[in-house]
């Protein structure tokens, strides 16, 4: 089994949302804010420094009439597992080369894949992906993928009570100070 290490997923500054893709810099008040696709086409039109978060007690005016949709959008949700190459893959391909008799020559023709990359996976010098892994299972009919079932994590909730302090809004930077 091949571990992957995890990127750290980036939350959206403003609305908490976890953020798809590179996401976008606002500056908002002075601050530099990163956040999601969703706030940025909020907030990101205005001019820099003249939004504020504080609400002014009346309504902003809209400048385009929303048009009404006629399906909802869908959902995206994660799969409760990924798929893992098996620890000894170059062993499993060996042996269904051996047995099949073919040179690997003859096997890159009918596998689709290259004749130096099928003598590579064989030798457990290289990590099959996926796609190529799934090539060779079809083919030789072997096990090479499993599947990894992930822990299902509980979304962190924020209390209805809940104030925020200047800490959790601010980018605070220090000054060091010239001798």
């Amino acid at each position: 089994m091949v571990l992957m290490a995890k990127a750290k997923p980036r939350i959206c500054e403003i609305c908490g949302a976890e953020i798809g893709g590179k996401g976008h810099t606002v500056k908002i008040e002075g601050a530099e804010l990163l956040v999601c696709h969703r706030c940025y086409e909020k907030y990101g039109r205005k001019k820099p420094g003249t939004w504020s978060p504080m609400p002014t007690g009346r309504e902003p005016r809209r400048r385009y009439a929303s048009k009404p949709r006629s399906k909802p959008a869908p959902t995206r949700r994660k799969p409760l597992y990924t798929e893992d190459i098996v620890e000894d893959y170059a062993d499993r391909v060996r042996e269904a080369i051996q047995k099949s008799g073919l040179s690997y020559e003859e096997l890159s023709h009918m596998v689709g894949l290259s004749t130096n990359l099928i003598r590579r996976i064989a030798h457990g010098e290289y990590i099959p992906t996926i796609d190529e892994a799934k090539k060779l299972e079809r083919y030789f009919k072997i096990k090479l993928i499993e599947r990894v079932e992930e822990e299902v994590k509980e979304k962190a909730s924020i209390p209805k009570d809940y104030e925020p302090t200047l800490g959790d809004i601010a980018n605070i930077r220090v000054k060091k100070k010239k001798k």
